[in-house]
């Protein structure tokens, strides 16, 4: 059981073999210990020296013995910059089609389709157009043998640069708003381009929409900004906690990568890349958790995220969640507006699910309730995949049957449709008359 009202874990103490480390304690005090330390590395943004002080430091806190490596990938740093240049270009293709409706019209159907693939996180056009910067992944690998599967567990180094006040503000989309008011300028400047006349109302509509770009770009320009550049540090001290428990007592049977992704809040630069890099390693079932301040009560199940549309996860996440809600552990699903490393995986095909924070304030209880929550959804995991390889041959024995008795079924059907337009059934047509059967003769019987 896991929750705040539940007892002590079986991981509450660990025998001496950590050297200097301590782990002859309890988890809260480790906890704690890391959140502390990893809390003190500032001006964490992508693709800096902040966040690379941030890869030595958890490095450092691994447990001893672990094997890590430091794998490098080139991304773009700053997704407030690309966001505001989308709406500057529209603005300035919506002044534009007031002289040349034709010109700002194509520029704006341009810069519409590439903020669509920003939103979605299918591609970026603008934003291939200018330079990649250089980050950093930090991958640990627990190889199981054999293995049916595998789990990664992923949380970024990374801050963002710009964030709203209140993490509850996340369940809005306010890209929806600015896109609505593109597809305006955009229909505007269609009809202007066709000869159309404006009105007095479709003229004010159309200045509207130009007004609330142009606030957009004020209103993104004064957004909090993270005041040192650092956070609590729970995420990654969540999976070095569970890193220390899978250690003591393994998973049997699935592969565990601890995932600690630069550029995490810069476009998932690092999760993109770990999963390009290791796409023929991961074996299938691969699922997905990524952690989003989950130290900050209180925890959350993002099972849709996206910053334009809720792109919903696929169901293996989702359905692991439930089974905790049945054990009387509240982990409410959400929809969560903006994208985390599970996006990323989800773009790539991969089962995925995230483990979002609220508004409360960061504390070691809290990260290890996490680590609590996570080490039971590994677990079930596992149990599900040697399930799975126990009856897979009568799975297989069933589909074969099912895929025969469909085909059969599908055959029976179509004799049906040909005997009721009078065709010969199927292997009828042209067959040779029984022996001793008279032949009809053909011309003349003289």
């Amino acid at each position: 059981m896991v929750g705040p009202d539940a007892p002590a874990s079986k991981h509450a103490v660990f025998g001496v073999g950590s050297g200097s480390r301590g782990w002859a304690t309890a988890p809260n005090e480790r906890i704690a210990e890391d959140m502390d330390v990893l809390s003190r590395v500032t001006q964490r943004y992508a693709g800096t020296e902040g966040e690379r002080a941030m890869l030595h430091a958890i490095r450092e806190r691994l447990p001893e013995g672990v094997e890590s490596r430091i794998e490098g990938f080139v991304s773009h740093l700053s997704p407030a910059f690309f966001f505001g240049l989308h709406v500057v270009l529209v603005v300035l293709a919506g002044l534009l089609g007031f002289w040349h409706p034709a010109l700002g019209a194509v520029l704006c159907a341009l810069v519409t389709l590439s903020l669509a693939g920003e939103g979605l996180g299918r591609f970026a056009l603008l934003r291939g157009l200018f330079p990649k910067s250089p980050s950093y992944n930090l991958m640990v690998r627990e190889a199981a043998d054999p293995s049916l599967g595998a789990v990664v567990l992923s949380a970024p180094m990374d801050v963002p640069a710009w964030r709203p006040l209140r993490r509850r503000w996340l369940t809005w989309r306010p890209l929806q708003l600015v896109f609505a008011a593109v597809l305006i300028v955009d229909t505007m400047l269609l009809l202007r381009t066709l000869a159309e006349p404006w009105g007095p109302r479709t003229l004010e509509l159309y200045v509207l929409a130009l007004v609330v770009l142009a606030v957009t770009v004020v209103a993104g320009s004064v957004m909090h900004r993270l005041g040192e550049g650092s956070d609590d540090g729970g995420g990654p001290a969540a999976l070095i906690e569970l890193m220390r428990r899978f250690r003591e007592l393994p998973v049997p049977g699935v592969d565990i990568w601890y995932a600690f992704t630069g550029c995490g809040h810069a476009h998932q630069g690092g999760m993109h890349a770990f999963l390009t890099l290791h796409d023929k390693t991961l074996l299938e079932p691969c699922l997905v958790v990524a952690l989003d301040a989950p130290a900050r009560p209180p925890l959350r199940a993002a099972v849709s995220e996206g910053s334009l549309l809720a792109q919903h996860h696929r169901s293996t996440g989702p359905a692991l969640v439930e089974r905790l809600r049945w054990a009387a552990v509240s982990v409410p699903p959400i929809d969560r507006g903006g994208a985390t490393d599970a996006r990323a995986a989800l773009v790539h095909g991969y089962r995925a699910l995230a483990l979002s924070g609220g508004d409360g304030i960061a504390n070691p209880e809290a990260a290890d309730q996490v680590a609590d929550v996570l080490e039971n959804i590994v677990r079930w995991y596992g149990e599900d995949l040697a399930r799975v390889a126990d009856v897979r041959p009568a799975l297989q024995e069933l589909a074969r049957a099912t895929e025969e008795a469909r085909a059969k079924a599908k055959e029976r059907r179509r004799r049906r449709s040909r005997k009721g337009k009078g065709e010969p059934a199927s292997g009828q047509e042209g067959e040779e008359p029984a022996s001793g059967a008279p032949r009809e003769q053909v011309g003349d019987s003289s």
